[in-house]
This record gives structure tokens, C-alpha cells and sequence, in this order.
């Protein structure tokens, strides 16, 4: 019987959970793509029918269980809001993301496999890449609007706003840093936009 789009798109999901959860237990280089259709209880053969690679998995993981699976949805209005209701919202919304059990598993499977495995270099940074665009384009618009000074290069602006998020999450859920969880996410949220724009309303 032929598999609708429907069934198509939940037995995707079904592999890309899988393999977050083998990838959390054994490490992505340990875990095979037999190890993951086990647990998505498949045959090892349909997962090609989505997936090239394993390194094509964990890229779909990467791209669509991240923020960036956020922003590229964003409706045309939101991305119309002003700068200080957009932020606030935005680095809200990345962190509950983020800092959810099944992104901190990803992350805590990422970082030591970054460090042992140069074949995965070029997926995790590709991702954030993309977000640092969007968030690029956003501050653009802002800028041309002349609801935000100008800077010289939109796309350090918005990867300094990614790396103070990256920082305090790193600190949170892999240090386990006291003095980090001491705050909410709401408070995280608002002081990293607010500070951000400090440096970018104009005079």
C-alpha cells in the first residue's frame, strides 16, 4: 500500500527521535543506523528511503529539532514587530527550545563528538549559520527602517546575540553553573535583549 504524506512524515519523526535517543546513549560515532531502526522499531533498509546517512540524520536532527526550525517558520508579522517586543520574545522562545531534554541530549551528544570526530565539523555550524542569517536579515529590515543604528556588519551584530544565548545555555545545562540557574528563563531572555539593543538604538 503506498504511504501517504502523512505516514511518510510520522515515520520521519519517528527515525528523528530515534536517533536522538541512541545518539544520547551510545555517542554518534558508536551508533549505527541498525542501533537507531531498532529503537524506531524498522527495518534498517527504510531508513534510507528518508535519510542518505547517518550524518544526514543527525543534520535533520540538527536543523529541524533547533531553533533554527523556529525562525524559518516565524509568520511575516512577527518578523514585522519592533525590535524590543521581537527580541525579548525570540531569545524566550530559543531558549525553552534549547534548554528542553531532548535539545540538551543533542547538545551533550554534540560537543564531545565536535572534539573526536572532524567528519561532523561542518553539520552543527551550517545550522547555526542559517539562524545567524535570519537573524541578520531581521536586524537589516530593523536598521533600514531607522528603528535600529546602523552597524557596519549585521551579521556579527546577530551572532554577538546568538553567542551570549549560546554562552548562557552551555553554562546552564552542560557546567551546570549555579550562578546561571539561578535565573529564569524570562530573566535570561530579557537582559541579553536588553543589553543587545543598548548597543544598537539610535541616538
Amino acid at each position: 500500500m503506498a504511504r501517504t504524506p502523512k505516514v511518510v512524515e510520522d515515520r520521519r519523526e519517528q527515525l528523528l527521535d530515534a536517533a536522538i535517543r541512541v545518539f544520547a546513549r551510545k555517542g554518534f560515532s558508536r551508533a549505527t543506523n541498525k542501533d537507531i531502526a531498532h529503537e524506531a522499531d524498522v527495518t534498517p533498509g527504510l531508513i534510507y528511503h528518508y535519510f542518505e546517512s547517518k550524518e544526514a540524520l543527525l543534520q535533520a536532527v540538527l536543523e529541524e529539532r533547533s531553533p533554527l526550525s523556529l525562525l524559518r517558520s516565524l509568520p511575516a508579522q512577527v518578523m514585522e514587530l519592533p525590535p524590543a517586543q521581537f527580541l525579548p520574545s525570540l531569545v524566550l522562545r530559543v531558549l525553552k527550545i534549547v534548554e528542553g531534554e531532548q535539545f540538551v541530549q543533542i547538545i551533550r551528544v554534540i560537543l564531545p563528538e565536535l572534539v573526536h570526530n572532524p567528519s561532523i565539523l561542518p553539520v552543527a555550524p551550517s545550522v547555526l549559520q542559517r539562524a545567524v542569517n535570519t537573524l541578520a536579515a531581521y536586524l537589516d529590515q530593523q536598521m533600514e527602517q531607522g528603528k535600529l543604528r546602523r552597524v557596519e556588519d549585521s551579521r556579527l551584530a546577530a551572532q554577538t546575540l546568538m553567542g551570549s544565548v549560546i554562552g548562557f545555555v552551555l553554562r546552564r545545562q552542560i557546567f551546570l553553573d549555579s550562578q546561571a540557574l539561578a535565573y529564569s528563563q524570562e530573566q535570561v531572555a530579557n537582559t541579553i535583549a536588553d543589553i543587545f539593543l543598548q548597543g544598537l538604538l539610535p541616538d
